[in-house]
């Protein structure tokens, strides 16, 4: 993908991106302030991270060949076929689709795996964030109660 600002490619995660993926939430800002993540403490985001990468379906967007910008994770759950979304991307990328293209690609891979739903929660005042989940077909979820976070369903 290219903007004006920046090119991005989307790739699935490997074993040997992980240094490049760490570096990433090392340099990410702000940390700890929605639902503590990405953890402040270092050993504890490695703890973190680690159990993301081997629970989940992870994706990355890279900005060449050494830099990562994004990281989107499915945790899929068979047995429901529903997944939990999760989804950084760095500050300094922000506004330039990677997001997006994160996101369309976490749909297409929940598809391919037949999943049903897609839900995640999101800081009730993160409205970018918020506006681009309701472009991909994300709605509220209307049993879910909490102030500061919101709930939101992707219906496959």
């Amino acid at each position: 993908m290219r903007t004006n600002r920046t090119t991005y490619e989307v790739k699935d995660y490997s074993p040997e991106d992980y240094p490049f993926l760490s570096r990433m939430y090392d340099l990410f800002t702000p940390k700890a302030k929605f639902q503590g993540m990405p953890p402040l403490k270092e050993a504890v985001r490695q703890v973190w991270l680690k159990q993301l990468v081997a629970r989940g379906w992870n994706l990355l967007a890279w900005h060449g060949e050494e830099e990562v910008i994004g990281h989107a994770v499915l945790f899929p759950d068979l047995e429901t076929q529903d997944a939990e979304y999760l989804i950084f991307v760095m500050q300094s990328h922000r506004s330039l689709g990677v997001g997006k293209a994160l996101t369309l690609s976490a749909i297409e891979r929940a598809r391919t795996f037949d999943l049903k739903t897609l839900w995640l929660t999101v800081d009730a005042y993160n409205f970018r964030a918020i506006r681009l989940y309701r472009k991909m077909g994300f709605m509220n979820h209307e049993a879910f109660d909490a102030t500061t976070e919101r709930m939101m369903v992707l219906w496959l």
